[in-house]
């Protein structure tokens, strides 16, 4: 049976897709809320932590989730990540020139939740994750982003496999060879083997 925390979290998803208005729909499995654009999943996912019951802290992450690369990820099989390129709500203040001052999170009795939180969540959305949106429409503005460890992201070498995947679909296989020669061992060897299975996946396709 589900908590009464996964509960409210999932209800408060399907509040929020309402809030963000046409476009936008609640996916109930990952309770997530997405938009498409050209393709570019614009991606919600609510994050709540219990704080104390019956407190949860609520706060978003946010990414962008690129057609093309999700086709490279089903030629190499296994696991497919939700999001390409993201960020963390709470992370916001690290984002140069970014005139949201609201709230990102948020400390909630989930038995008495405030009757504007869809709304303070859809405006803060519009405020952090829609200039990031924008910023990252382009599979390239995200591969950059990714490699130089943009604030903007989660980047860095932490982050190889989702630059690779963007590599590959930007057909820019040469970028992610010179950038992953600061990887570990492991990580480049495992990378390697990611861009052999996929030159032999390319072969049986063509």
């Amino acid at each position: 049976m589900p908590s009464a925390s996964s509960v409210f979290q999932h209800h408060l998803g399907e509040q929020l897709a309402e809030a963000l208005g046409v476009g936008w729909k609640h996916y109930k499995s990952r309770n997530e809320v997405r938009a498409q654009a050209d393709g570019c999943d614009k991606v919600i996912i609510l994050s709540g932590s219990n704080k104390y019951s019956p407190h949860v802290d609520v706060a978003f992450y946010f990414g962008c989730k690129y057609a093309a690369a999700s086709n490279i990820e089903k030629l190499l099989g296994g696991h497919q990540v939700r999001y390409h390129i993201q960020q963390y709500s709470y992370n916001h203040r690290a984002f140069a020139a970014l005139p949201f001052a609201g709230p990102s999170t948020w400390s909630v009795n989930i038995e008495s939740p405030p009757l504007n939180l869809p709304l303070e969540l859809a405006d803060a959305i519009r405020g952090i994750a829609f200039p990031f949106f924008e910023r990252f429409a382009s599979m390239r503005a995200a591969r950059d982003a990714l490699a130089a460890d943009d604030p903007w992201c989660f980047g860095g070498t932490a982050f190889w496999s989702q630059l690779l995947l963007l590599d590959l679909a930007l057909g820019d296989v040469a970028h992610f060879k010179d950038w992953a020669r600061d990887l570990d061992a492991l990580s480049l060897g495992q990378a390697q083997e990611r861009i052999a299975t996929y030159e032999m996946a390319v072969k049986r396709v063509v």
